[in-house]
């Protein structure tokens, strides 16, 4: 599959770049973004501008905080999936492939970086909330010039429609998460147990940083699995579920899943990711854009709301 994912070279416009849509190599990029999102729903970026030390800082704390004993992360337990979507969450609260066991990974998410009420990983991990904080803001950044070229793209005429209904990203007024990800070293696995199960993510767009342990596989047109396997110097972006709703399915959204890597060098090691999910912000009326209403209007908090319920064990 990865062969069939293209390889964007973001360098004309990363967040270290100011835009100007009058260059031709704009419309190319825009053309190769667009490209990708109409067919595979999945593309690889290189020359991204965040630098790879913030990735591996991140990487860093993240393993840090879930190598510490349950009874201590239990202290930033995620209660609900309708307060601040902030907190930890313990393997097989999740269910995102109601076939299948539950998913045999932990998550620590965060919608509200510059929340200083909330509780934060303190012990060993003092610098888990500014690192957060600098991240969010980079991946913020690089998203909304992944959304402006995917209006130019999309012929919109208003270029920044889509940074216009993000622009609250990182407050209570919008759910985009930065989900940390652990998936622990497998040894007894239920029989079809996966590390995350079949979906598609549910937002806009989603960014995903990967380790080089792999395991993500991705549905191809022939409607198989195939690996999409870490590529240095690369993140991957997708569509969401919400986004192809918005362009009444000119869009992509690809199911996906995490799978115990086959080869033995990675198969008793635990995985670790990082994935920002973006949404719009809560009260953005999400309709089709071509204005067939082919999907009856629903606000973007609403639509999160639904699919979270769907997706929670809510019992424990």
């Amino acid at each position: 599959m990865s062969s069939e994912i293209p390889i964007v070279d973001f360098s004309p416009f990363n967040i270290c770049e100011n835009f100007d849509e009058t260059k031709p190599e704009m419309h190319k990029l825009a053309q190769e973004i667009y490209d990708a999102f109409t067919s595979v729903g999945f593309t690889y970026i290189k020359n991204h501008g965040i630098p790879e030390s913030e990735i591996s800082k991140l990487f860093h704390v993240a393993e840090k905080f879930f190598k510490q004993p349950n009874k201590e992360k239990q202290r930033f337990e995620r209660q609900t999936v309708t307060s601040t979507f902030h907190g930890w969450l313990a393997a097989g609260r999740e269910l995102v492939d109601p076939s299948k066991p539950f998913d045999f990974k932990e998550a620590y998410d965060i919608t509200e970086p510059y929340n200083n009420s909330l509780s934060w990983p303190d012990r060993d991990c003092s610098d888990f909330k500014e690192t957060v904080e600098r991240f969010f803001q980079s991946s913020e950044q690089l998203t909304h010039r992944i959304l402006d070229l995917v209006c130019v793209g999309l012929k919109i005429n208003d270029r920044r429609l889509f940074r216009k209904c993000h622009k609250k990203m990182g407050t209570p007024e919008n759910k985009t998460t930065l989900r940390l990800l652990y998936y622990p070293v497998v040894k007894n696995l239920r029989e079809g147990q996966l590390r995350l199960g079949e979906h598609t993510d549910y937002g806009t767009i989603t960014l995903l940083f990967q380790d080089q342990v792999g395991g993500l596989e991705v549905l191809s047109k022939k409607k198989e699995f195939t690996p999409a396997r870490p590529i240095e110097g690369t993140i991957l972006v997708n569509i969401g579920d919400l986004l192809q709703r918005w362009t009444n399915d000119k869009l992509v959204s690809t199911c996906h899943r995490v799978v115990v890597p086959k080869e033995e060098l990675f198969h008793l090691k635990p995985r670790q990711s990082v994935a920002f999910f973006v949404r719009p912000d809560n009260g953005v009326m999400i309709e089709c854009l071509d204005g067939s209403n082919h999907y009856p209007p629903i606000t973007a908090l609403e639509y999160t709301k639904q699919r979270f319920n769907a997706t929670y064990d809510l019992k424990n």
